[in-house]
């Protein structure tokens, strides 16, 4: 067994040697102080022995410890702390993210997944068990298999939940050799925008091409064929007038359309009584449900409401509403708008949208607000043939018409709910339907509204 040294001691005589010029040196000093005049003798003498006792401590001090059996003592090295897990080390970390994740070990087996992963694939805690009975995605296992046996990086995305989610799963080598990390990303609302994207520029693009295509239509015919028919021109320009109008109401809801998506994350801040704007909007549409042979009823509270709002969208809210109640209620029939209020915005919910027995309804939009808060609510109530409950879920997206299913008898952009729905949503409001096939159909929605002690002149 080899031994350690120690730190090399001096000998004996370079000791005493050392001693003997320390002790002399300080006593000489002194002498030589006192010769000056600066101290006394009686000073020179506590000098002189302050400075040999340091001397012979020194001499004392740097004596060699005694050695046992002349083995020089073993300095001890410090135990090594325990090794750990590489796994181990990074399960914090993954149990701590806010996405999905977990970690495949070197042996093929789950050892570490977060709740967001269980949640996401439906498995328990103590159930960490192998990929293939957990994740049960081919292209995803297949991943993994790669990443694990050569370190690249791989990203693969893949449906959930019966094709209803769509994920993104970011594969990377784990901190052991062979181990591999699993983080998911929810791009569901993602591909969502995008199709609606897609979706909006084809409807649009459509809408627009087929007012155009009639226009240049006629105007090659009054160019051709008909040159000299000046009295067939008079019928080719009332249809291309309405064209025309109808290009204008597209463009206009679509420029609308796009102002409110623009705002819609800035709540307003403008107070306003909704009543007597209702009542306003209303009775600035009689003289169009008069043509249409149709009897508009208002009633409201004989109250002040105020809520916070913006009076010109809570106005094209109203005119929207009324404007299609008016053009699918029955000839010689009624439109009745309602104002209320509840103490409760799931107060407002039953009582602007679950009024009649035997309806079937569809909530197009969730408030934000909570359900507990006062409110106000609108009810827009036809008397018409009503819609049957396949179109119920649908209304509410861009360019979707029910009246193209009977038959197109009745013109619109397809854009007017859909700019309801975004108005709500910026107020926090819900919107609703229900209707019964054969007896009319009723919109209906709600919002915040200010406590009596909660009103001001600004906001």
């Amino acid at each position: 067994m080899s031994q350690q040294k120690g730190p090399a001691q001096p000998d004996p005589p370079k000791r005493f040697q050392d001693f003997f010029v320390l002790t002399s040196g300080a006593v000489a000093g002194l002498a030589l102080v006192f010769l000056t005049g600066a101290i006394g003798l009686g000073e020179w003498a506590i000098g002189a022995v302050v400075m040999t006792a340091g001397a012979l401590a020194f001499y004392v001090g740097s004596a060699p410890a005694p050695e046992k059996q002349g083995i020089a003592p073993v300095l001890e090295t410090p135990p090594s702390p325990p090794t750990q897990r590489a796994e181990d080390s990074v399960e914090p970390f993954i149990l701590a993210l806010p996405l999905p994740a977990l970690l495949i070990s070197r042996e093929g087996q789950i050892v570490t997944a977060n709740k967001h992963a269980r949640n996401l694939f439906r498995f328990e805690p103590s159930n960490l068990t192998f990929p293939v009975a957990v994740l049960r995605q081919p292209d995803l296992l297949d991943a993994a298999e790669r990443v694990g046996r050569d370190g690249a990086n791989e990203r693969v995305e893949f449906t959930q939940h019966g094709d209803a989610e769509v994920w993104m799963a970011h594969v990377r080598p784990g901190p052991a050799s062979g181990s591999v990390l699993m983080v998911f990303e929810d791009l569901t609302a993602v591909r969502r925008a995008e199709r609606a994207r897609a979706d909006f520029l084809a409807n649009a693009s459509h809408e627009l091409r087929t007012p155009l295509t009639a226009i240049g239509g006629f105007i090659e015919t009054m160019r051709g064929p008909a040159k000299d028919d000046k009295e067939a021109w008079e019928g080719f320009l009332e249809i291309m007038s309405q064209q025309t109008e109808r290009m204008k109401r597209l463009v206009a809801d679509l420029l609308s359309l796009s102002r409110i998506e623009f705002s819609e994350h800035r709540a307003p801040k403008t107070q306003v009584e909704v009543g007597q704007l209702t009542r306003d909007t209303s009775q600035a549409l009689i003289p169009i449900a008069e043509e249409a042979g149709i009897t508009l009823h208002f009633e409201s509270p004989d109250i002040a409401i105020h809520a916070i709002a913006d009076d010109d969208e809570i106005a094209q809210v109203i005119q929207n509403l009324a404007s299609n109640a008016i053009k699918y209620a029955r000839t010689d029939g009624n439109v009745r708008i309602e104002v209320g209020i509840a103490a409760t915005m799931a107060d407002a919910a039953t009582a602007s949208s679950r009024q009649s027995p035997g309806a079937k309804r569809s909530l197009l939009l969730q408030p934000y607000a909570s359900a507990g808060a006062p409110a106000v609510w609108v009810r827009v109530t036809d008397d018409g043939e009503g819609i049957s409950e396949s179109h119920l879920p649908r209304l509410g997206e861009r360019f979707y018409r029910v009246d193209e299913s009977r038959g197109g008898k009745l013109e619109g952009t397809g854009l007017g709910l859909a700019i309801v729905k975004h108005i709500m949503a910026r107020h926090r409001g819900g919107l609703a339907v229900e209707s019964r096939e054969g007896h009319g159909t009723a919109f209906g929605i709600w919002m915040p509204r200010l406590k009596d002690d909660a009103r001001s002149e600004t906001v």
